[in-house]
């Protein structure tokens, strides 16, 4: 039997102190984050503050800037995450937890997938994948589209071809 596969009795000094260190650790760590926390929602009011002190003037000026980054980021340039906040906005990495903490990855990863739905509305092939390969094909007539719903608690996807539903969300 090889050293390592020994077991060690519970009252082991060894075994008792690595576990002493052990919770010591989890506890330094589970401190750390609370401390995180706190400091992440005094961030939070301080920013409310700030927004709240600006005038009028200044919050559409801030306004236009931000959603004139996001909209280059974003939309034009369809970068990540990262792209945007170091590349269009200028930041450095300190910035990534903080655009977490309000939001903005959220926001992203939204974005992202709106523009994959708005990309879609161009199908003209819809196939349907399963463990045989293509199950089903379908190739779009001239004015058909697809509309796509979730039903059943978004358990359910439905997927329409026609040449009137599809263009209601146009």
């Amino acid at each position: 039997m090889k050293n390592e596969d020994k077991t060690v009795p519970l009252d082991d000094p060894g075994f008792l102190e690595a576990q002493a260190k052990r919770e010591k650790a989890l506890q330094e760590l589970s401190d750390i984050g609370q401390e995180m926390e706190k400091h992440r929602k005094q961030h939070d009011v301080e920013m409310d503050d700030w927004w709240n002190q600006l005038t009028p003037e200044e919050r559409e000026a801030a306004f236009y800037s931000v959603c004139k980054r996001l909209y280059q980021g974003e939309i034009k340039e369809r970068g990540s995450y990262r792209y945007v906040l170091y590349n269009v906005f200028g930041f450095d990495p300190g910035m990534y937890a903080r655009g977490m903490d309000c939001g903005y990855m959220a926001i992203h990863n939204a974005i992202f997938d709106g523009e994959e739905l708005v990309e879609m509305k161009s199908v003209t092939r819809f196939e349907v994948i399963d463990e045989t390969g293509r199950a089903y094909t379908k190739y779009l007539k001239d004015g058909e589209g697809i509309k796509y719903s979730l039903q059943d608690d978004k358990r359910t996807l439905k997927v329409f071809i026609d040449k009137t539903t599809w263009k209601e969300d146009l």
